[in-house]
């Protein structure tokens, strides 16, 4: 069987990062992309999980959508994929310890999410790993009494919680470590929402407790299996729900805010087939968006279980 993501070791990640800020800091931009290219060689050799995951996908985005990946072997987009998370990672802390750029937005967008936040409406933002969700703190910024509560679903979320509370501990943008949307948790943020606060999850990874449910969804040509969790969870917050994704393009960031649903309802004579709607509305949204930036989808391990069935049914 293929190893869920969240047993995938990632111990030295956090460690590691603390040296990569500290040469960032000290010795500039340029010997951090020249330091990270050993670095990222050195995980892209190790880490055959990843590895393999990286060429899945990029070969399926190769074959369903050729016009989208520059030409080359599969083998330098992927370690160049490796690269970019890489970039990623410091640009993560950045975004959290540096004043930080404007972020661009589609001008029907932003007035939008001004008027969200004019009216203290507290709503549920889906968002996935595509490109650098943490440059939403920009919203945050410009809006200081907006509080927004980002779940994270992974082992290590802790860590890199506190390196970037330690970064900046003053933030209203609160990184909440969860292992599962229990009725404990749901209460809570059903309680934030009413107080106008923002609730950020991520669509498009497995849930940490391996016995929560998922629904397939077609995206790049196959079906994959995507979490109902925000969708159940929208069903009881009773909010407006959004799609939320920011990513790199050339030097600017891009930040888009797309309207999903005034509010989500789950029928009892049809739950499953109302969740199998908003897990294909998610998921074709969501390529839409990787479409811009192939590079920058993070998801390192089998997302589409091909390896997994495989095993399973030999």
């Amino acid at each position: 069987m293929s190893e869920h993501w969240a047993k995938i070791s990632e111990a030295g990640a956090v460690r590691g990062m603390r040296i990569m800020v500290w040469i960032y800091a000290h010795l500039g931009r340029r010997a951090f992309s020249i330091v990270l290219v050993p670095v990222m060689a050195f995980y892209y050799l190790r880490r055959g999980e990843a590895r393999r995951a990286s060429r899945d996908y990029l070969t399926r985005m190769r074959r369903h959508r050729p016009a989208a990946l520059c030409k080359g072997p599969i083998w330098w987009l992927s370690f160049r994929h490796f690269l970019a998370f890489g970039h990623s990672l410091m640009q993560k802390y950045l975004a959290w310890t540096a004043d930080l750029p404007s972020v661009r937005m589609e001008p029907a967008e932003e007035a939008k999410l001004n008027e969200m936040v004019a009216q203290g409406s507290g709503c549920l933002l889906i968002g996935s790993h595509f490109g650098n969700l943490e440059y939403s703190r920009g919203i945050s910024r410009r809006h200081p009494n907006l509080t927004i509560n980002v779940l994270l679903h992974d082992k290590h979320g802790r860590k890199f919680a506190e390196l970037m509370r330690s970064a900046e501990p003053m933030s209203r943008m609160n990184l909440l470590q969860v292992t599962e949307i229990d009725l404990p948790l749901t209460l809570r943020l059903k309680e934030k929402v009413s107080r106008g606060e923002w609730v950020v999850i991520a669509g498009d990874r497995m849930p940490v407790n391996e016995n929560a449910r998922t629904i397939s969804a077609r995206f790049f040509g196959d079906d994959a299996p995507f979490p109902i969790g925000p969708y159940v969870l929208a069903s009881v917050l009773q909010c407006p729900v959004y799609l939320l994704h920011c990513f790199r393009k050339v030097t600017e960031h891009h930040l888009v805010f797309e309207a999903f649903s005034p509010q989500v309802q789950l029928p009892r004579n049809d739950r499953a087939g109302e969740l199998q709607v908003l897990a294909q509305r998610y998921a074709t949204a969501l390529e839409l968006q990787v479409l811009k930036s192939p590079l920058q989808w993070f998801n390192f391990y089998d997302f589409w279980e091909d390896r997994q069935r495989s095993r399973s049914t030999a």
